[in-house]
């Protein structure tokens, strides 16, 4: 034989069924439940409106980054343009003993009313040695002011060699001669 004996008072045996706080803890727990649900749906949503700025925005910083590639200036073109201004100045611009300083001086001595016809010798590879010029001028006047600019150029020294008045359809016409000689000045 068993004996069983229940020292628990008969209140304490049962645990009365508290419907009030089922119905508590499961409304609490659907609140819960629906509370996290519409919060990820909301951070779900507002993170894609911001992920849609920020693919905007990446879009617009892509475009200008492609814009401002193309503003960039052309590399290869500059550092040839840097190369044959360097080859000028060194080659071209050297006072004294230029080709472009000999003839840029020639010109810019002859008047307006000198017509130059000839030059020799034709070989410009040595701008020291003696010229001879021939040419035609409305008068000795205009002649004597050509020999006269070159010696005040400072670049030449002009002889006048020769003069002749020739009479031609429309007038007379005053040829000459002149043997000139560049003087070459020396680098600072």
């Amino acid at each position: 034989m068993k004996y069983q004996f229940d020292l628990l008072p008969k209140e304490y045996k049962s645990l009365p069924r508290d419907t009030l706080g089922i119905a508590m803890a499961l409304l609490t727990i659907l609140v819960t439940i629906s509370a996290i649900g519409s919060m990820s749906i909301k951070n779900h949503s507002e993170l894609s409106a911001v992920q849609a700025q920020v693919d905007g925005m990446d879009t617009q910083v892509r475009d200008m980054v492609e814009k401002t590639g193309a503003l960039q200036p052309p590399i290869s073109e500059i550092n040839s343009l840097k190369n044959s201004i360097t080859f000028i100045n060194e080659n071209l611009d050297t006072p004294g003993t230029s080709l472009v300083d000999f003839l840029a001086t020639l010109e810019a001595s002859v008047p307006d009313r000198v017509v130059i016809t000839d030059i020799s010798p034709k070989n410009f590879t040595n701008i020291k040695q003696n010229f001879t010029l021939s040419g035609e001028a409305s008068t000795i006047f205009d002649v004597l002011e050509f020999a006269n600019r070159l010696e005040q150029s400072g670049k030449f020294t002009a002889m006048l060699k020769s003069t002749a008045n020739v009479t031609q359809d429309e007038g007379s016409v005053q040829k000459f001669t002149l043997d000139f000689t560049y003087l070459a000045t020396k680098r600072k």
